[in-house]
């Protein structure tokens, strides 16, 4: 006898179904995908038990023909492809043919259905057998029921979790599906409770409103950028709204859900250096492709996706979400630095409170800096309220004065900004020394007195294999015998710093950073971030008027004004609303 033989029928099935049906959600899933494909404009979705003892999926879609009806339930069965070159460009969700039988194979299943004019039809299975037929008239469109999921594979039956973990898993999917499609009624119910009800509206803004609520959707910012045949569009949190986690993010392409790393790279990208590490920006976004250029025959779920133009869609979507952080919407209320939000700067506060005590009266401006800068006032710059009558450069912030000799209190079209000095010129330092970086260009600034540092072998060893990178950054460094090496020059933006202490923290923070990632630009990034710190003025530093206009006026050029590299705010705004409102003139 062979030891290769064929796999009845049934067991196939329940294999496929292993694939296809994880768990209540996926179930969901699938059916949501085939009421959209089959152009459904109202949904609506019944759980009990989170999904394990039943869902219901009745949608007003085309419904189909008794004869249809029997094809749809088999194996491998599909309206959506023709021949092989349609999976070249797929424009729907399902297209395996596979997921009605597989959930049939492994569960109490019933397809109630009706196309037109044609009589409907019903029909019941049980473990993927056809048990009963017939006729069922009824409205255009189609209802299937499944209940006991898995009850005959006892041991899948087994890994599902409790209700209210299945019912979260369903929860996300059908919400992620309303957000795609806000020309569709998504309604959800669970027992005797409606978890959502989102009638179709007339843009994603107000779906973006129905399923986050007004307050939290009118606080993201819109994203919208078309290149080369490339569209990214959506919704862009800011990075003083970032969570702890990233379930608040919902990525589509052409339509589909997706988890894909490149995707996950260019909004990391994006974002870095405004928000501290742990922290996540809630984000809607819609990648459109021509659909010969993305492969999402990649995942039996149908979850990960394949571009055949990754580099491009990538800097598509930094530049789309960058382009909506710049933003002047971006700037946050100051009535938004509550214990919630509060929270995305606590770790790096946390991290950086001991080092900032000791270095905060010590390190001011770089030399060159300094240089530029007229003497500090020698008056109370909170009385000498005397301002420009025309706002400089079109409308950017005026100062009006500087708090405690830390915190420039200035004016803009839309109130008072209230702007921690030291994170905004570690912006400013930061972003200009990463562009002259990038560009070759770095100013470097020689020691009058070469210094040599005895290292650690380990610093040793890997300031020697990043040697490169150092002196790209404007640090002439050299070996000089044994682990020593010889610092003849630090770059210009820096001028101000302790070049021991200062190639010191870098190497710790190179070493980190390498752990990391194998990313060069990221160590880039972080060498400059550290570097920034360390010249950018400190708090109980006194400003003139002149320096404070021109830290403003060189904070609102950057391409992220709101937060310093390390992602600690930078800046909050009193709006003309919140004074008046204060003063009771509202």
């Amino acid at each position: 006898m062979s030891r290769i033989q064929r796999l009845p029928d049934h067991v196939i099935d329940r294999i496929a179904a292993g694939e296809v049906v994880e768990r209540p959600a996926s179930v969901v899933k699938e059916l949501l995908e085939n009421s959209l494909d089959a152009g459904a404009g109202s949904i609506h979705v019944t759980l009990r038990n989170g999904g394990k003892t039943r869902i219901v999926i009745d949608d007003d879609g085309l419904g189909m023909t008794a004869d249809e009806a029997l094809l749809a339930v088999e194996r491998h069965a599909t309206s959506k492809l023709r021949d092989a070159d349609d999976l070249e460009a797929i424009r729907t969700f399902g297209f395996r043919g596979e997921a009605l039988s597989s959930i049939a194979a492994v569960s109490v299943f019933q397809l109630r259905t009706q196309a037109g004019e044609d009589p409907g039809v019903e029909l019941n299975l049980r473990g993927g057998e056809l048990e009963s037929r017939r006729d069922s008239p009824g409205t255009r469109g189609t209802r299937i029921q499944v209940d006991r999921l898995f009850f005959n594979v006892p041991a899948r039956r087994k890994f599902l979790r409790a209700d209210a973990t299945e019912l979260a898993h369903v929860v996300r999917l059908v919400t992620r599906a309303a957000l795609a499609r806000h020309d569709v009624r998504f309604r959800l119910e669970h027992g005797n409770q409606t978890l959502l009800d989102a009638p179709a509206t007339s843009s994603a803004g107000e779906r973006l409103e129905q399923v986050f609520g007004r307050s939290r959707a009118r606080k993201m910012l819109p994203v919208e950028l078309e290149s080369d045949g490339v569209r990214v569009h959506g919704f862009a949190g800011r990075p003083v709204d970032a969570l702890p986690r990233r379930d608040s993010q919902h990525v589509y392409v052409n339509g589909r859900v997706v988890t894909d790393r490149m995707i996950g790279h260019a909004i990391h990208a994006a974002y870095e250096e405004t928000m501290p590490r742990g922290r996540h920006p809630a984000l809607v976004l819609f990648v459109d492709v021509d659909p010969q250029l993305v492969d999402v025959n990649v995942h039996p779920q149908k979850t990960e996706v394949r571009f055949r133009a990754s580099q491009q869609i990538h800097e598509t979507i930094r530049h789309a979400i960058r382009s909506a952080l710049r933003h002047e919407a971006a700037v946050p209320q100051l009535e938004e630095l509550r214990p919630g939000a509060a929270a995305a700067t606590l770790t790096y506060l946390e991290r950086r409170e001991e080092g900032d005590r000791s270095s905060e009266a010590a390190a001011p401006w770089s030399t060159r800096e300094a240089a530029a800068l007229p003497s500090p006032a020698t008056s109370s710059p909170l009385l000498d309220h005397a301002v420009a009558a025309d706002a400089p450069d079109g409308g950017s912030a005026m100062p009006l004065g500087q708090y405690l000799e830390s915190y420039i209190v200035a004016q803009d079209r839309e109130g008072i900004l209230l702007v921690d000095q030291h994170a905004a010129h570690e912006r400013v330092l930061f972003e200009k020394y990463l562009a002259d970086a990038e560009d070759d260009a770095v100013e470097v600034q020689a020691l009058m007195f070469p210094q040599t540092v005895e290292l650690a072998p380990d610093e040793h060893a890997f300031l020697m294999s990043e040697l490169d990178e150092f002196r790209r950054l404007g640090f002439q460094v050299e070996p000089f015998g044994g682990t020593a090496i010889r610092i003849a020059a630090i770059p210009a933006v820096a001028g101000g710093s302790d070049p021991v202490e200062l190639i010191r923290e870098l190497l710790g923070e190179a070493e980190q950073a390498r752990n990391t990632t194998r990313d060069t630009r990221a160590l880039r990034r972080s060498l400059i971030t550290t570097a920034a710190c360390h010249a950018a003025i400190k708090v109980h530093y006194p400003l003139s008027r002149p320096a404070m206009q021109r830290l403003l006026d060189d904070l609102f050029r950057v391409e992220n004004p709101t937060t310093c590299p390390h992602g600690r705010p930078a800046l909050f705004r009193l709006s003309l609303e919140e004074i008046e409102r204060a003063f009771r003139r509202r």
